[in-house]
């Protein structure tokens, strides 16, 4: 009677049914390392995420504050203006400002001092409109559309009035918390000659 030998897998057998066993042992180390490992990396992960979210929010909102607080300084530049409160004017710029009006001055003071000697107690009526400001630190820059109604006082050696209409274009500095107007550019795209009108009585403040 023949002796019968033993069957002999195939290599590839072999082989495949490695694979799979090394597959299955890296598959369930890999799971629990992620089992291990999960809960500290979430909470690492959502306290980052949560505190990069709070230092979002409270730079957007100091950059909202910064930016509001720059369209009152130009509210106040107009409204300064046309109630003729010039020590107020003077004291909305930085120690050191360029600006460029038409006439050009150093300092504040020097504006105010000038502008006064020009319009006297004779009305005006100054606005600013769609402005665009950029926040950087402590540094602004911003652009307004303004319109003007000037008038002179009578001996002024400007016949008649004007109505104006063009952009400010500005850069603001915060010092000691506060935001002032560092420099100041204005363009004219269009200047209409109109009469001017009598003397402003006392001014609203």
């Amino acid at each position: 009677m023949e002796e019968r030998q033993p069957q002999r897998r195939p290599a590839w057998r072999s082989r495949a049914a490695g694979a799979a066993a090394a597959a299955a042992l890296l598959v369930a180390g890999g799971a629990g390392a992620i089992a291990f490992t999960s809960p500290t990396a979430t909470a690492v992960t959502t306290a980052h995420g949560a505190h990069a979210r709070a230092a979002g929010d409270a730079a957007t909102v100091q950059r909202l504050a910064d930016i509001e607080e720059i369209h009152r300084l130009k509210a106040r530049y107009f409204r300064y203006i046309d109630t003729k409160q010039w020590s107020k004017l003077a004291g909305l710029f930085t120690a050191h400002p360029t600006i460029d009006v038409g006439m050009k001055y150093s300092s504040g003071k020097e504006m105010a001092q000038t502008t006064a000697a020009l319009l006297g107690n004779a009305p005006t009526a100054h606005q600013g409109f769609l402005p665009e400001i950029e926040v950087r630190g402590d540094t602004a820059t911003g652009t307004w559309v303004m319109e003007d109604y000037v008038s002179f006082p009578p001996g002024s050696p400007y016949k008649s009035g004007f109505h104006g209409y063009g952009q400010y274009h500005e850069t603001y500095k915060r010092v000691k918390g506060h935001w002032y107007i560092d420099s100041t550019l204005l363009t004219r795209f269009r200047v209409d000659d109109v009469p001017s009108l009598p003397a402003a009585s006392a001014s609203a403040k």
